[in-house]
Order: C-alpha cells, then sequence, then structure tokens
C-alpha cells in the first residue's frame, strides 16, 4: 500500500495544486502510478464525458480495474488513454471508471476553478495554450 498520504497536481501556469488522498481498494493501481511519479505531463479536456481534465502519461496499466461510478473529485486512471483523470463538475455520461484516489475536500473549490480554466485554454478559446500539470506523491 501506498507510504504517502496520496499525489498531488500542481499547475505552475495557474499557481493551483490539488491533493487526493489515495483509496486503499486500488493498491495494484496506486503501485504503478507511485512507481512513476513525479512526473510531469500536458493536461487535456474531455469534450463528451462532462467536465473532466486529465494528465496525458507514460504510465501503462493492464491491470484489473476498480470500477465505481464517477463524481466530483473522483481521480481515475484511463487505460486506454493513458491519462490521470480529475473529475472537476457536471458528468455527462454514466461509464464507470477505474478510481485510485479523490481529492481532499479542501481542494474541492481549487479543482473546480482550475477545470474552468484547463478548459478555456485547451479547448474554448481562441487562442489555446499548453497546460503543464506536475504530479508527485504527498
Amino acid at each position: 500500500m501506498p507510504s504517502g498520504n496520496g499525489i498531488g497536481f500542481h499547475v505552475p501556469r495557474y499557481d493551483f495544486t490539488v491533493r487526493a488522498k489515495w483509496l486503499e481498494r486500488n493498491a495494484r493501481l496506486i503501485d504503478v502510478i507511485r512507481a512513476s511519479l513525479p512526473t510531469r505531463c500536458l493536461y487535456s479536456h474531455v469534450v463528451v464525458s462532462g467536465q473532466t481534465i486529465g494528465a496525458v502519461t507514460r504510465i501503462r496499466y493492464d491491470g484489473p480495474g476498480v470500477m465505481v461510478p464517477r463524481v466530483f473529485g473522483s481521480v481515475f486512471f484511463y487505460q486506454p488513454s493513458q491519462k490521470i483523470n480529475l473529475c472537476y463538475g457536471e458528468i455527462t455520461e454514466s461509464a464507470t471508471v477505474n478510481q485510485f484516489a479523490e481529492v481532499v475536500p479542501e481542494d474541492l473549490d481549487t479543482l473546480r476553478t482550475l477545470g474552468g480554466r484547463v478548459w478555456a485554454d485547451t479547448v474554448a478559446n481562441p487562442v489555446r495554450y499548453n497546460v503543464e500539470v506536475e504530479i508527485q506523491e504527498w
């Protein structure tokens, strides 16, 4: 099981940090993710399934998933695109996700603001920007 409390996402462009606690029920996936930390990735934003941002990683995990309904504050790994995703608001599909962490309550407002800014900078605005995220254990 993980030795740290969880996983942290720092976005230098906005000077935001969001922390999420590990969920013990998905220890195998957490071990794989921890082995790749720290890492630096680009954030993207989903365009179909709701308010979710994703860090494109080099992590490969083909093991079993712990599939649960996605909710605000969920942190999950999406195997097909190798992304660590954070749900920051409204969900527009019912697919289950491979959740491994949950954003701590005191960072939920920051997560909502972060998601809106990533949406604006990577999808909505006419001029788009790369948004980097530094991911590490905390």
